[in-house]
């Protein structure tokens, strides 16, 4: 049986960067959308990072709503709810919802852009998601991306 899209779990921050045209990292960002695309990857995110996002943007940039409502065509949104298992005790109670997000839908990976809180679990082999950076998705390669 052939396996369907990667699904890419979006924390908050990468859709809030995303949509700003400004940023150096625009490319990554396009390319990760492309692949979605193309079928490549589902790109998924919870309500509780949509709305984070949107609210962002609307105090921050809110001539990126436009930008962003686009881009989130794209994405599915799945209403979450739940616990982050004990093994993410290092998450402060703000960013547990998005792991415990990404993990009841069954993403593969975590995508996010906040070092400081996700750092420890980054990359981490034994853990049942790969929690990553854009960059580091991207230079590394997804695992078991379908060609």
């Amino acid at each position: 049986m052939e396996a369907g899209p990667l699904a890419v779990f979006l924390d908050a921050n990468i859709l809030f960067s995303s949509a700003l045209g400004r940023s150096r990292g625009r490319a990554a960002f396009d390319l990760l959308w492309e692949l979605a695309a193309g079928g490549r990857l589902t790109l998924v995110t919870s309500v509780y990072c949509h709305v984070e996002a949107e609210r962002n943007l609307a105090l921050k940039a809110p001539d990126a709503l436009g930008t962003f409502r686009r881009r989130m065509r794209q994405v599915r949104t799945v209403a979450t709810t739940g616990d982050a298992p004990e093994w993410a005790d290092c998450l402060p109670p703000e960013d547990r919802p998005v792991l415990a997000g990404a993990l009841a839908c069954g993403a593969a990976v975590l995508i996010t852009g906040d070092r400081r809180h996700f750092g420890p679990l980054m990359d981490r082999p034994d853990l049942p998601i790969r929690v990553t950076t854009l960059r580091a998705f991207l230079a590394g390669g997804p695992p078991d991306l379908p060609a």
